[in-house]
């Protein structure tokens, strides 16, 4: 499937190339994963979503561009009856090769009867955002739950089962999609994952060193934590701001991937700009003495400490 680009006015180009350099600056100055109402505290995003142009089935152009989140047009020629395509509160964002996505889910009311469910993946590619692709799931059904993780879109669902009556599904169910190319794939559900002993703790950042020897400590550890959940969630804190994104844990390999942040002015001493530029360059990680050392890209380390020790 072609891309699709935000929209075609300079002021949302100047939004998309704009939120690629804060989200870049963020963690090259890239948990639960951002669920649902809780992606929508990013504003910024919420307004580029909700203001995109998806492509569509049910419209005479092919594309339903949306506006403030909603797009209509006539179901037939002279017809009272109309088109409403919808994007709901079903949103997630995490990181899906490499690439930082948002999995959401729009519903189509065609005029008539039905409420046609639909999933789009949409990722942030050369400095555009671009619909990728979309997979239907199903007629008046229930989204319980999305979320992003390990490159995956999980959904919980609830459909129909075998009695049920068109109007209420009572079925639970829980699908999975990859991008595969630039397609959404059903797959199986991904395999059981055991904790690393890093997964869990909220790690206070100690102090860093760099390739000179030059030494680097916060003055409130406790302003500066990680923490990864088991679910491939990363949490962050940087003094005045909380970030999350997603992290990558294989061996002793460990990547961390930031997508999004509040942007808070934090005093002039600040370190969190400086925090989220290392986390950012984390390469492997080791525990020593109940201390958990992370190597940085070009050399350092930095130190953390659970925050129960």
């Amino acid at each position: 499937m072609d891309g699709y680009v935000i929209g075609d006015s300079a002021g949302r180009l100047r939004f998309a190339t704009g939120l690629f350099v804060a989200t870049t600056l963020v963690l090259l100055i890239s948990t639960a994963p951002i669920i649902d109402t809780v992606a929508w505290a990013n504003g910024e995003l919420s307004e580029a979503l909700r203001n995109m142009t998806f492509p569509s089935k049910w419209t005479n152009s092919g594309q339903a561009p949306l506006v403030e989140g909603v797009y209509e047009e006539p179901a037939a020629q002279d017809s009272v009856s109309k088109i409403v395509i919808r994007l709901t509160d079903s949103v997630a964002v995490g990181t899906i090769d490499g690439q930082t996505a948002a999995a959401l889910v729009i519903v189509t009311d065609p005029g008539g009867s039905g409420g046609f469910f639909d999933l789009y993946l949409v990722q942030l590619r050369e400095n555009r955002w671009r619909v990728m692709d979309r997979a239907h799931l199903g007629d008046r059904i229930r989204v319980n739950r999305i979320e992003v993780e390990r490159d995956l879109i999980g959904l919980d669902l609830t459909v129909h089962g075998l009695r049920d009556r068109t109007c209420c599904p009572t079925e639970r169910s829980r699908v999975y999609y990859a991008l595969h190319g630039e397609r959404l794939v059903k797959v199986n559900a991904p395999a059981q994952h055991s904790p690393n002993p890093i997964e869990g703790p909220v790690w206070g950042w100690q102090y860093a060193v760099r390739v000179d020897g030059t030494r680097t400590t916060p003055p409130e550890p406790g302003h500066y934590t990680l923490h990864l959940g088991p679910d491939g969630q990363l949490n962050v804190r940087a003094d005045c701001n909380q970030a999350g994104g997603n992290y990558r844990l294989e061996g002793s390999h460990l990547t961390l991937s930031v997508t999004h942040s509040t942007m808070a002015a934090c005093p002039p001493d600040s370190l969190d700009r400086q925090f989220l530029a290392d986390l950012a360059a984390v390469i492997a990680w080791r525990l020593e003495d109940s201390r958990l050392y992370v190597d940085l890209t070009g050399g350092g380390m930095m130190v953390f400490t659970a925050a129960s020790q």
